[in-house]
């Protein structure tokens, strides 16, 4: 999961031509989190390929997932439409209906994670996941 999840957080990073070093914090925060090294975060950034199908995620798991993908479109200050269409994509494919990302986004701050908020907007979003 966790290769799939920081290939989208470099396609989507990549999405406006540019990284920014609030970008690759994040996406290497998420890596070294899920114990890849430096090295192998890197070759993920320079070559994401297809992030495949994400059924097969747990619940909790793609939460997470869509959740790191709105915080890396929130960490340069810069908000394009693209990258909100991207993140959408994202949701869909992770089963989450229209509106998931619109739910999440005021909660999910850019350089922060707040437990108790984290779990709160667990539970919200719940009701925009199908199936």
């Amino acid at each position: 999961m966790v290769r799939q999840q920081l290939s989208a957080l470099a396609q989507l990073a990549k999405s406006d031509d540019k990284i920014d070093e609030a970008e690759l914090n994040v996406i290497f925060r998420v890596g070294r989190a899920n114990h890849l090294d430096d090295k192998e975060i890197q070759e993920i950034i320079d070559h994401p390929g297809s992030i495949g199908d994400l059924n097969s995620l747990s619940e909790d798991e793609k939460f997470e997932f869509l959740f790191s993908v709105i915080q890396l479109m929130k960490a340069d200050d810069e908000i394009f439409n693209a990258e909100i269409d991207y993140c959408n994509q994202i949701a869909v494919k992770l089963g989450y209906g229209m509106g998931a990302v619109m739910e999440m986004y005021p909660h999910v701050h850019k350089n922060l994670v707040i437990k108790r908020e984290k779990d709160s907007l667990r539970k919200k979003v719940r009701i925009f996941l199908k199936g």
